[in-house]
């Protein structure tokens, strides 16, 4: 009897074994709805209450600035699973995901739609193209626009 247990427990190794990969093919398999910059300023200019937007950074990055909107909601990647559902009960809304280069943001994404939300998409490039495109940033001075910032030069 323990021959026949260890034989079908070795079998059900050999069998998932299979199914693994490792980290870089996986995060490279994964092709959530994303969504630039342009797309999403004007999604924010139009005010929906519907619209959602998770900011995913850890607290150090998202002392930096975030993008403005009503319903943004910050959780950090590591507890999205545990918070969401709390912070945005709806899984009809439509939410934008975003991290500092759009890679977290794309694995939340695929997180939020296997959770069952409908409408996910997430920022892509992340924060980054954000500023990189001219669109404004909240921080504790205020709403800056980092394009029109100019280095000092002595």
């Amino acid at each position: 009897m323990r021959k026949i247990l260890w034989i079908v427990t070795f079998a059900m190794v050999i069998v998932n074994a299979k199914d693994t990969v490792d980290a870089k093919t996986y995060i490279s398999s994964i092709h959530s709805k994303q969504i630039e910059a342009k797309e999403l300023y004007k999604l924010i200019k139009k005010d929906e209450d519907n619209l959602y937007i998770v900011d995913i950074r850890e607290p150090d990055q998202v002392g930096h600035g975030e993008i403005f909107h009503l319903n943004l909601v910050t959780i950090t990647r590591g507890y999205l699973e545990f918070k969401i559902e709390k912070e945005i009960p709806n899984k009809d809304a439509q939410v934008v995901i975003y991290c500092c280069t759009g890679k977290r943001g794309n694995l939340a994404a695929k997180t939020l739609t296997d959770m069952g939300y409908t409408n996910v998409a997430s920022l892509k490039w992340g924060i980054r193209e954000w500023v990189t495109e001219g669109y404004p940033l909240d921080t504790v001075y205020g709403e800056v626009f980092l394009k029109d910032i100019k280095p000092a030069v002595k």
